[in-house]
């Protein structure tokens, strides 16, 4: 059983925002075992065979005492229409295999592609996404996020986007949002009308 999991981008067969997926490794496992991990995530990982015109999605499972991990073609699948629901006890601050929580959110999307989770009252992620806002000026994510995704971490590193608390009824001062992960990147030409968010 490996309870603990990362989903990794692979393109033009180099691996994407590495760093940042060992660094979100290394704080996990410390959450789960309690102790520093004796291995790297990358270990025993070799990119060969690889189409550099194909996307891949890399999953490394781990637990204590080492990894798995799969590689498989990937193509671009984000929701453009998203349901909000609330839950104000739903914790998910590490990537878990366990997802029965966020499952059972995501079934109460209705007609939407996904759910944008309150908690709170405020703004948090989508079920497999973080979500950036702008009001056409500025670009913003929500500072209370359930996981602390890589790509957006790299856009608060590169001042790119920047945290803000982000209730239900300030979506109304933005003009469009998009949804980012490991292997949807942030996409300038990528915004998705507002009025996409149901209430």
């Amino acid at each position: 059983m490996y309870p603990l999991f990362e989903s990794v981008c692979i393109e033009n067969s180099q691996i994407k925002n590495e760093q940042y997926h060992e660094a979100r490794f290394r704080a996990s496992y410390m959450q789960q075992y309690k102790t520093h991990p004796t291995y790297s995530l990358f270990d025993g990982i070799h990119l060969t065979n690889l189409d550099k015109a194909l996307k891949y999605k890399l999953r490394i499972g781990y637990k204590q005492h080492g990894t798995r991990f799969s590689i498989s073609e990937y193509e671009n699948s984000i929701p453009t229409s998203l349901q909000l629901v609330n839950d104000d006890t739903i914790s998910y601050a590490v990537k878990r295999n366990n997802r029965k929580k966020l499952n059972n959110l995501f079934k109460q999307r209705g007609h939407c592609d996904d759910v944008l989770i309150v908690k709170n009252g405020f703004i948090t992620d989508a079920s497999y996404s973080n979500i950036l806002l702008t009001d056409g000026k500025h670009i913003v994510t929500p500072s209370t996020p359930l996981l602390e995704g890589t790509c957006r971490a790299r856009l608060l590193d590169e001042n790119k986007v920047t945290e803000k608390r982000i209730t239900e009824a300030d979506l109304q001062q933005f003009e469009s949002f998009q949804l980012i992960n490991a292997l949807n990147d942030f996409d300038d030409t990528g915004w998705i009308s507002i009025k996409n968010i149901q209430r």
